[in-house]
């Protein structure tokens, strides 16, 4: 039986498969290309279990984004490349590029930086990442309006007079 707990551990897993293919990416054909910023890693941040899938962050020196991807045994449904899927996240829908990563099969990205160059370091990178996450993912409850004994009436409300308040007379 699966918890959520094993669901993450398996998104997790989905998250480091991706971050390895993106680290072979960078030492076979990106380590001299100019839009790479150097002074960051490959890494897969925050993957978690996102229904039957994995959702979560894939930092490159040359890109950022968020990303939805199968995890061991449970494949995306095939889509055709280079199409826009929506996925409905916490914080709204939004739209991803379908995409296949050799090796791996169907994986959906939504850019959110490229090229990275006006991250100082890979910890703000990260930081970036997280705080993404955060918001779309884990968005904040709307606060419940204060409710209180209710002094006004609908014509207070448009006139902005009290319900224990006289009415002027003329």
């Amino acid at each position: 039986m699966m918890t959520p707990e094993s669901d993450n551990r398996r998104a997790r897993v989905a998250g480091d498969r991706l971050a390895r293919h993106y680290r072979g990416v960078f030492e076979t054909a990106m380590r001299d290309v100019p839009i790479c910023n150097l002074r960051l890693d490959v890494e897969a941040i925050g993957f978690r279990s996102f229904g039957e899938a994995a959702i979560g962050i894939i930092v490159t020196p040359w890109f950022m984004n968020l990303a939805i991807c199968g995890v061991e045994g449970c494949d995306l449904p095939k889509a055709p490349f280079s199409t826009t899927a929506q996925w409905l996240l916490p914080a709204g829908c939004i739209d991803f590029i379908v995409g296949h990563v050799e090796d791996f099969g169907r994986v959906d990205g939504c850019s959110l930086f490229s090229p990275m160059d006006d991250f100082a370091d890979h910890e703000m990178a990260r930081a970036t990442a997280e705080a993404v996450l955060s918001a779309l993912l884990d968005p904040a409850p709307s606060p419940e309006p204060e409710r209180s004994p209710s002094r006004y009436d609908r014509r207070a409300l448009l006139f902005g007079a009290r319900q224990s308040e006289p009415e002027a007379t003329q």
